[in-house]
């Protein structure tokens, strides 16, 4: 077995980067969450998966352990290679570069065949087998959430880093091609969820609203689910910008109340407006009422458990409750702790993929970034959301 790295180049590569980001405007603090923002090297990596040898080109993004790497190749995907099974390693002078929408629209076509088409906007590439209205529906709201998401942060102090590569959704105007599709990320939990977002992929998946309408649903009912299937497409489209943005890092070990949190507070939905949804941060009345009722029978998770572990979302019995507690914690914090806040998104955005915190590091992160005991922020907390209308 034989791995070559060169050490020299990559030496004179993150030389090169540091200097850039250091001349450069800087839209964030620099950190070395920032600078792994800056281009890289492309490596090449030849390996054992499944008996059989495989080589991709791409750009190493972590080495969180002595047995793991993490590569990013040009479409954005990131495959995790175990060290043991890699037969070569080299690395260029040529910097990393993302696909280009041609690139990826050609990918994709290949990819999911003749029952869809791709089409294209300014920051994204949409593969889709839904109708023209539907996907012409969803790519508006995309690029009105993608603007809106950066006025978001850039109003409040912190200025994003637009991503380079065009974000890809998968459109779906067929339940079975859909569920067939997620079966391998998500198991039979596919066929509950309208949309999800894949860290290791990069890209949405969605069943259009139409879709999501069938089954001989209509009136009243049919309203309320089409505009929670327009949650779907902006929460999940908020968890990739998130992780597009630097304010997450894709496989990093963020606390579910966070992310969860964050994409509930962009996705109000109201298809009685224009763009199929409120202004950005409005009140959600079904989370709202799902915390209240909580709350009147003393039933809302305390905040230390909350923030240091994800369990209240793998339990079929709270996972409503810990939706709606996560936006509730998120609006109170945006509204009231904003500088704190800020520097809550700073720690989170400085996290590295395939790391992992304990529930103490958690609690940690959160008590340095807001202060004071964890009693009296519960208290001053279920205040003010007793008094949000």
């Amino acid at each position: 077995m034989t791995i070559k790295i060169c050490a020299t180049i990559r030496a004179g590569l993150l030389f090169l980067t540091t200097l850039l980001c250091l001349l450069s405007p800087p839209l964030l603090p620099v950190s070395a969450h920032s600078l792994q923002c800056c281009l890289h090297a492309v490596d090449v990596v030849t390996y054992q998966h499944d008996g059989h040898q495989v080589t991709l080109q791409g750009t190493i993004v972590a080495t969180p352990s002595l047995d793991t790497l993490l590569l990013m190749t040009a479409d954005s995907r990131y495959h995790p290679i175990e060290k043991q099974s890699v037969l070569q390693h080299t690395t260029n002078s040529a910097p990393f570069e993302y696909a280009d929408k041609d690139v990826l629209s050609r990918a994709l076509q290949r990819e999911f065949g003749s029952q869809f088409y791709v089409q294209s906007s300014t920051h994204y590439v949409i593969c889709s087998s839904a109708s023209a209205v539907e996907t012409n529906r969803c790519n508006a709201a995309l690029e009105r959430l993608f603007k809106g998401f950066f006025a978001f942060w850039k109003n409040r102090g912190l200025p994003l880093n637009h991503s380079p590569n065009q974000l890809v959704i998968v459109l779906h105007g067929n339940r079975e091609i859909y569920q067939q599709h997620g079966q391998d990320e998500l198991g039979d939990a596919v066929s509950s969820v309208h949309g999800y977002y894949s860290q290791k992929t990069n890209r949405v998946n969605l069943l259009s609203i139409d879709v999501a309408q069938r089954n001989g649903i209509s009136g009243g009912v049919s309203g309320i689910l089409a505009a929670r299937t327009m949650a779907t497409v902006i929460h999940e489209a908020t968890h990739q910008l998130s992780y597009n943005s630097g304010l997450q890092t894709r496989l990093g070990p963020h606390p579910l109340w966070f992310s969860e949190g964050l994409a509930v507070f962009f996705e109000p939905p109201n298809l009685k407006t224009q763009t199929g949804y409120q202004p950005i941060g409005s009140v959600i009345p079904l989370h709202l009422g799902t915390y209240r009722a909580a709350s009147r029978v003393r039933k809302v998770m305390k905040l230390e458990e909350l923030v240091s572990h994800d369990r209240a979302f793998r339990d079929a019995a709270t996972i409503r409750l810990a939706y709606a507690q996560s936006w509730a914690l998120t609006y109170f914090l945006i509204r009231t702790r904003r500088g704190e806040f800020l520097a809550y998104l700073e720690t989170q955005g400085a996290k590295q993929s395939l790391s992992v915190d304990s529930p103490e590091i958690r609690l940690r992160d959160f008590e340095e970034a807001f202060g004071g005991t964890m009693r009296e922020l519960q208290r001053e907390f279920q205040r003010y959301m007793q008094r949000v209308k």
